[in-house]
């Protein structure tokens, strides 16, 4: 299980946040769009933590512009992210089918199928976006992440490995093929993996946490809880920078920090790669030194 899915999962929900928010900003400079001002007010709402405000703004665009699959997108996002599910799926879907190349739709589609536990039906829906855009790093991420989910390790590996291949300077995707190539048992082609990573983002705790798994594989203790250790410094300063990268300020951001610090905290903690050292003074001292903090 990767212990930085929190991340993950809302780092690149809200980079496709971001790009429509650009998106936006552009159309709106060259047309007179009724449904602009919503999307822009949904925009500032969501960053400032006021979700049930937002859900009516974006409703209100999609009414204004019957056309706008962004405005579906944007109202999907935001009911998702409130744990209205089911309607955020059929926003996604309504999405969709006026842009059948919407990647944030089929991404959004796949994931609540996924956590209703449709793995199936979920990695299809994010196949037939890759038919339309072959080379999107979200969805074969994505498609990758749930092939993992089902088991696939094959899969997986062959969509993280094509990732690389398109960007490989691409943390997530480093960071998911190194983990792929290590629970395939390549622990040198892991290894390199995490090191480019760390020669990429030398700052980056999902370089560090791979690199402990690898000391794991090998059965050396000290160096998995020293790289840990490194690991759990990073995790914070790390969330607030690229959260606060997509836009959340003030409180808001605070709050998603510290969530989501708090939970890659518990997920590193609980792995079992590091079980055999749970009850190691010296293991716990070097690993989890600052998550004591």
């Amino acid at each position: 299980m990767c212990f930085l899915g929190a991340i993950l999962s809302i780092i690149l929900s809200r980079a496709m946040k971001r790009a429509a928010a650009l998106a936006l900003a552009l159309a709106s400079a060259c047309n007179t769009d009724p449904s602009a001002p919503h999307l822009a007010r949904g925009n500032v709402l969501v960053n400032t933590g006021h979700r049930d405000e937002a859900v009516a703004e974006y409703r209100e665009a999609a009414r204004l512009a019957p056309g706008s699959a962004l405005a579906r997108e944007r109202l999907g996002d935001t009911q998702y992210d409130l744990g209205r599910k089911a309607e955020a799926l059929s926003s996604y879907r309504e999405a969709a089918a006026i842009d059948p190349g919407s990647v944030t739709a089929h991404i959004g589609v796949a994931r609540v199928l996924a956590d209703q536990g449709d793995l199936a039906g979920a990695r299809a829906e994010l196949s037939a976006g890759l038919e339309r855009a072959p080379t999107n790093l979200f969805l074969l991420l994505s498609r990758g992440n749930l092939a993992a989910r089902a088991g696939d390790r094959k899969a997986a590996l062959a969509d993280y490995e094509r990732t690389v291949h398109l960007k490989s300077d691409n943390v997530p995707a480093l960071y998911q093929y190194g983990l792929a190539l290590l629970e395939d048992g390549q622990l040198p082609e892991a290894s390199a993996t995490f090191d480019r990573l760390l020669s990429v983002a030398p700052a980056s705790p999902q370089g560090f946490y791979g690199r402990a798994r690898v000391f794991a594989a090998r059965g050396e203790g000290a160096l998995a809880g020293e790289a840990l250790g490194e690991a759990s410094r990073m995790v914070e300063p790390d969330a607030r920078t690229r959260l606060a990268e997509q836009g959340l300020r003030g409180a808001a951001l605070d709050n998603a920090v510290r969530e989501t610090t708090d939970r890659s905290l518990a997920q590193m903690q609980g792995d079992p790669a590091f079980s055999r050292w749970a009850q190691d003074p010296a293991f716990r001292r070097a690993a989890w030194r600052q998550a004591s903090r």
